[in-house]
């Protein structure tokens, strides 16, 4: 069975956050030869449109509830308000299921905050907007002493990002799903934080 990686949208969806990621993965994308590429579906808590945080309006392929995990490559939590505002109790059963399949989860933003709540930060390294507003919004979070400063950060099989660590993040997330050669990889990494792609260097 052919393994997808599953995007979770829902309103105030940070578009950004995971858009470096998406189309570097996704098997729309063939410009640069991969080892790898990836179907990316979007999945919701129901199938209703959702309004992103930049006001652009994405359909769910699929709910929460519907994925099998043997299809799952890797599950990308981005960041929305939503998750300050929303226990996402609907979601805990499919990213335990995950994390307990080692099947790789990668939040960012405010995303932390829903792992840190429901107790999936408290024994690996990893980062978010700032150990205050973990701790603030998720009452039960016990991984303090593993929190790092860091753009982004890959524990086992749980990648965290700062919210400015977008770069890092997708990153993380090629490497994790091994899309790339690592020589380009790391060009690519590289030609991103120095804001100037060289293609004469490719």
């Amino acid at each position: 069975m052919e393994k997808q990686v599953y995007l979770f949208v829902c309103d105030n969806l940070a578009d950004w956050e995971p858009a470096l990621a998406n189309a570097m993965i996704s098997d729309r994308y063939n410009m640069i030869p991969r080892k790898h590429a990836y179907h990316v579906a979007t999945f919701g808590l129901s199938k209703e449109t959702v309004t992103t945080f930049g006001g652009l309006t994405v359909l769910p392929d699929t709910t929460v509830d519907a994925i099998d995990p043997d299809t799952v490559a890797m599950v990308i939590l981005p960041g929305s308000s939503i998750y300050e505002e929303n226990e996402l109790t609907q979601l805990v059963p499919f990213i335990r299921t995950c994390i307990e399949r080692k099947i790789p989860v990668a939040a960012i933003c405010g995303a932390t905050i829903f792992l840190a709540r429901h107790g999936f930060l408290d024994t690996v390294r990893h980062t978010s907007a700032g150990l205050k507003e973990l701790m603030k919004n998720a009452p039960a979070y016990r991984g303090k002493h593993l929190f790092v400063k860091e753009p982004s950060v890959i524990d086992g099989n749980i990648i965290t990002s700062n919210p400015c660590g977008f770069i890092e993040f997708a990153y993380n997330i090629i490497n994790t799903l091994d899309v790339y050669e690592p020589a380009f990889l790391e060009f690519w990494l590289s030609s991103m934080k120095r804001g100037y792609l060289d293609t004469d260097a490719m």
